[in-house]
């Protein structure tokens, strides 16, 4: 009983903390926060990584961010390692912590898509999925990671899994981050080229590797729709 309550006083500080601190926040409100903690300010944005997006803070802006603080390679850098603590640590909560309220809040979500995506999430057919899934930008990377944690995927398989698909969508979100400042550079119009051949790419391997399923299709609010 007393590790639950530490749990939940644990769970209500960080919750007030990220609404007080960070609720509503842009990629450059976020950049000047984070260039407060001057040279730890790597360390800073890492440890956003890891937890903001727990709390389902936008991964994009998070990303962007990065790219607009450190540029290209130490952003991609900082985001991959970020991304990656963050996938584990959504991955145990998932399993170890609060099983069946991760399970209802995805539901609630989902909604009737719930049962047919919990169905892709296992064996080997459940990494190709997790892949395909990391390389669509639109997609809830927040609720990959909470998916998973209930499925019966072993760890190990789930971050090889979430670190090959993570890797193109943090190339191509630091690359805009890199060149948002100057909104006419040749640099940032091909960053956005880049992030539209992804989404076509994405789309085609989704073909490919799941031919005789739904298609996917992403709306503007990043919910998932089937088609047959």
């Amino acid at each position: 009983m007393k590790k639950k309550w530490i749990l939940v006083s644990i769970t209500v500080a960080a919750v007030l903390a990220y609404w007080l601190l960070f609720s509503g926040i842009s990629a450059d409100e976020l950049d000047t926060f984070i260039r407060g903690f001057g040279p730890w300010a790597p360390l800073a944005y890492v440890a956003a990584f890891t937890v903001l997006p727990a709390f389902f803070f936008p991964v994009a802006v998070l990303a962007l961010a990065g790219g607009l603080l450190f540029g290209f390679w130490a952003g991609a850098a900082y985001t991959f390692l970020g991304a990656v603590l963050n996938c584990t640590l959504m991955f145990f909560l998932a399993r170890r912590l609060g099983k069946k309220q991760v399970e209802r809040m995805l539901r609630s979500r989902l909604g009737e898509r719930a049962d047919r995506i919990f169905s892709f999430l296992e064996g080997r057919r459940g990494f190709l999925f997790l892949v395909l899934l990391r390389l669509i930008p639109a997609f809830p990377y927040n609720l990959i990671n909470y998916a998973y944690g209930l499925s019966a995927m072993d760890y190990k398989t789930y971050i090889l899994a979430s670190a090959i698909g993570i890797i193109p969508g943090t190339f191509a979100f630091i690359n805009i981050g890199d060149h948002m400042l100057d909104l006419s550079s040749p640099g940032f119009w091909t960053s956005l080229g880049l992030m539209a051949l992804l989404l076509f790419m994405t789309a085609a391997l989704g073909k490919l590797l799941f031919p005789n399923d739904a298609k996917i299709k992403i709306n503007t609010n990043g919910e998932k729709n089937e088609t047959k």
